[in-house]
């Protein structure tokens, strides 16, 4: 059918090997306005507009889950990631399993793939908590005749699914905003971690935060990777860096504590930095990266000034915290 021909054409230069940004900007406002018109549906409303807040973090309403599609390195990133996952499998299996939890109403990242990969070896099921994102996403698999595909469309929580007993062989889940701040990246993380197999791929497959430093004055004439020092990684989003928290004491039911980190820098280190900063990487599959500020997900954010006063050293202590508005909480100690 036409739309399907639509689909792979729009599609095929986020799997480019090389990146001409014009061209892929160009996809991505191509893509985002085939979804739209294909749904047929307006989400710029109320319902639309509305995050749903939970205990560990906000799921995005709908019509901000699919402005995501303007990012579109993120966008290139993942989708060559996970097809490139999808590829490796297939490549040991006879048959895998997809699970793409928080899909939004349109399964941005994987809705591509799907008609490029073989309908009877390949078996997806998309989760999402928001009604409305669904209604749209089935909406959109019926323009696009993708009902012949094993696909199941779920809504519920990701935080407390709990896996069927075809445990999938890729998990993907891009529920984050940069410095892994307000969504619940993490916590969907861990609840789909502690039921995987152990060789599950996940997407993205690591998540770093560093606190780094600032250059002092007028940076525009610096090309960007000079203008930032990366000092030290203080909080990972990874099966190995997160296998401990399945370990570690809960306060209360289900909540997990994790340990604080203590990164302290000598007065010699700071000169010629004003500021202190938080930097956050993302390996989305083997090669495929976010690197610093090629994204939103990565815009480096200030945590504060680099105080005046500096005797001898500063501390910076941190820890990840998961409540209604999880985050890295930073706190300096000036020596």
């Amino acid at each position: 059918m036409q739309e399907q021909k639509d689909l792979i054409r729009i599609t095929e230069e986020f799997l480019a090997d090389t990146i001409d940004y014009p061209k892929l900007r160009k996809a991505a406002e191509e893509y985002k306005t085939f979804l739209y018109q294909l749904s047929g549906c307006d989400l710029d409303n109320e319902t639309g507009r509305s995050d749903i807040q939970l205990s560990s973090g906000k799921a995005l309403g709908t019509f901000w889950a699919a402005l995501c599609i303007d990012d579109f390195i993120r966008t290139r990133q993942f989708i060559r990631g996970i097809d490139q996952a999808i590829r490796e499998k297939l490549q040991h299996n006879d048959s895998i399993h997809v699970l793409y939890a928080g899909s939004g109403p349109f399964a941005t990242l994987l809705l591509p793939l799907i008609l490029r990969h073989s309908r009877e070896r390949v078996k997806y099921t998309l989760l999402d908590i928001n009604p409305f994102s669904l209604e749209i996403l089935n909406r959109l698999i019926a323009r696009l005749e993708l009902q012949e595909y094993k696909l199941e469309v779920i809504c519920a929580d990701a935080t407390q699914y709990r896996l069927p007993n075809d445990t999938p062989d890729i998990i993907v889940s891009e529920t984050m905003q940069n410095a892994l701040a307000k969504e619940q990246q993490v916590p969907i993380f861990i609840q789909l971690m502690r039921q995987a197999k152990p060789d599950t791929v996940f997407i993205p497959e690591k998540i770093q935060l560093s606190i780094g430093l600032r250059k002092d004055g007028d940076l525009l004439e610096l090309p960007f990777h000079e203008r930032y020092k990366k000092v030290d990684t203080v909080f990972e989003v990874s099966k190995e860096a997160l296998h401990f928290a399945l370990q570690s004491k809960a306060t209360a039911p289900g909540e997990i504590i994790f340990p604080e980190n203590s990164l302290t820098l000598e007065k010699h280190a700071l000169k010629d930095y004003s500021q202190l900063v938080l930097l956050t990487e993302i390996k989305v599959f083997r090669n495929e990266r976010i690197n610093l500020n090629e994204s939103g997900l990565t815009t480096p954010l200030i945590i504060n000034n680099i105080p005046e006063n500096v005797k001898q050293s500063i501390t910076v202590l941190s820890q990840y915290k998961i409540s209604t508005e999880p985050k890295l909480d930073n706190q300096i100690v000036v020596g």
